[in-house]
């Protein structure tokens, strides 16, 4: 089992930040290069990394009142993260990003896999910073 975390302190309201975070149909817009994902018809995703095949179903839930993302592989529990925007001092907010690694992923294992996910967990945040800062 692996986690990974990364946290960025952004310059712009916590509900603004998850006013984007929560449109499934941007989230291509804020994750990492390399990663792609697609809302489906029935509310859930379909995601793919660049050089692993197809489209693999996920789950996805959108908290709202506790201004969190969650998501998930839907046919196996070896992946989830999560995504929690919190609220700061005047007009800021800090983004915390997590994910669970759980099953035998190259990223489970400390190696190459893994430093390039921190950097793209840094990435990721990098971009979403970028949509929502003026």
């Amino acid at each position: 089992m692996a986690e990974f975390e990364a946290e960025r302190r952004m310059a712009a309201t916590a509900d603004r930040v998850f006013e984007v975070v929560a449109d499934l149909d941007r989230v291509d817009e804020w994750v990492p290069d390399g990663i792609r994902v697609r809302p489906t018809p029935d509310g859930e995703i379909a995601a793919s990394l660049d050089g692993r095949g197809s489209m693999v179903p996920g789950l996805v839930r959108v908290r709202s009142e506790q201004l969190r993302l969650e998501w998930g592989s839907r046919d196996s529990p070896d992946y989830a993260g999560w995504l929690q925007v919190m609220h700061a001092d005047d007009g800021h907010c800090s983004v915390l990003l997590h994910l669970s690694f759980l099953g035998d992923q190259p990223e489970a294992h400390a190696g190459a896999a893994a430093r390039a996910l921190r950097t793209r967990l840094d990435d990721s945040l990098a971009r979403l910073e970028r949509l929502v800062t003026p």
